[in-house]
């Protein structure tokens, strides 16, 4: 799967794990069993593991969800099974995707994969809206399978006000059902998702009957904010009024919160090279004096990176400023070692090899002891004591 796509080789990176993946799906479904859930048969659990790797490599999240309901209709298993399976294969193929390794890559693939879910959740949602009216039994499942799909649903009836909530609608927003009944859907988001619902989504959708993938921030019972893509579907009488939505909501809270971090941590890593650059400029400026003459004042500790910025910063500058002298002035920095000595030695080779000279200036009595223990030859270099003396060479040098 090297030539697919990134979410595609992460999960492709999961099949190593694949019976890891197994006993931790076949677990959760004994758990929930043993809690009195609707126990899914254990047919189902291989063929949909595998079936999401294999729909990994449709390409993109519809041709997979289409894939996966295809495979899910030929095995022949009640709704109620599948929708239980799906849940808790989405819930460790989402653990494992995100412990996968780098965080923008693995939020990728748990989007993907929370995606395709989605969509076939709301592939089941349609068809248990479809049963409605038909059969009392019809109805009681369809509300079976209102609180058992794996994501969070809600309902609103035609005046906006939510009409029913499933378990996990109440287990991700904190509220009780009774506090949720009966309240506008706007009530739950945040100011500027309100009125974006009550200005856009809601007129659109009581016109056309559906909405798709909408982005809205919920506000939890606690205050904290839950980041939802949300989708409809309407329910409509024999004279086609919208009666009640039939609402899936999609958790991208973790996925946007990483997205967050990742677009933060890349707009750090700029700014921190920024900075670098920045403070490498400064600590090796550059000032061109005009008459073919250029100064390069040196302040602080100097060390072998410091040493190679100079260098570098200086050539260039003897070569985009066409300059014949170069005076370093070294009365800014506390200790001339022999490691710095040879730093401005190779320097004013390095410049003799441009066509250009260099002046130095303000060395003290070890500085100039150092240069000499050096005993590599001086290569060119005209010293002065002050920077005054070395402004007055480097000029009369440049005019000859």
């Amino acid at each position: 799967m090297s030539h697919a796509s990134p979410h595609a080789a992460v999960l492709g990176s999961l099949l190593p794990r694949r019976e890891a993946i197994l006993e931790e799906v076949r677990r959760d479904l004994d758990d929930r069993a043993s809690r009195g859930g609707t126990n899914a048969p254990a047919a189902i659990v291989d063929p949909l593991v595998d079936g999401f790797f294999r729909a990994a490599e449709a390409g993109d999240a519809e041709a997979a969800a289409a894939t996966l309901r295809e495979m899910l209709e030929t095995t022949g298993i009640p709704l109620d099974g599948e929708i239980l399976a799906l849940e808790v294969v989405r819930r460790a193929l989402v653990r494992h995707v995100l412990a996968s390794g780098e965080l923008a890559v693995g939020s990728a693939a748990a989007s993907f994969v929370e995606d395709v879910v989605e969509r076939v959740s709301t592939s089941l949602a349609r068809q248990s809206v479809a049963a409605l009216g038909q059969t009392r039994h019809a109805l009681e499942h369809h509300d079976w399978m209102f609180q058992n799909l794996p994501t969070i649903m809600h309902s609103i009836d035609a005046e906006g006000r939510i009409s029913a909530v499933n378990d996990r609608w109440i287990e991700a927003m904190g509220y009780t059902r009774d506090e949720a009944l009966g309240r506008r859907s706007t009530e739950f988001l945040t100011p500027a998702s309100a009125r974006y619902a009550r200005e856009v989504v809601l007129p659109a959708f009581f016109e056309t009957g559906r909405c798709d993938n909408v982005l809205y921030q919920f506000v939890r019972k606690d205050g904290s904010l839950l980041d939802v893509m949300l989708s409809a579907i309407a329910d409509r009488d024999d004279a086609g009024n919208v009666i009640r939505s039939q609402a899936v909501l999609t958790d991208v809270t973790e996925r946007l919160a990483a997205e967050r971090a990742a677009q933060a941590a890349a707009a750090q890593e700029e700014t921190i090279r920024a900075q670098r650059e920045m403070l490498r400029a400064i600590s090796t400026p550059l000032v061109p004096l005009g008459d073919g003459v250029l100064l390069m004042p040196l302040v602080g500790t100097m060390d072998s990176t410091r040493a190679e910025q100079m260098m570098a910063a200086l050539l260039d500058g003897v070569v985009t400023h066409a300059a014949e002298v170069a005076i370093l002035d070294v009365t800014g920095v506390p200790s001339v070692d022999a490691a710095v000595a040879e730093a401005l030695v190779r320097a004013t080779k390095a410049v003799g090899l441009l066509g250009a000279r260099v002046v130095l200036t303000g060395l003290g009595p070890s500085a100039a002891h150092a240069l000499v223990e050096l005993d590599m030859g001086l290569g060119g270099m005209t010293t002065k004591a002050t920077l005054r003396d070395g402004l007055a060479a480097a000029r009369k040098r440049a005019r000859h």
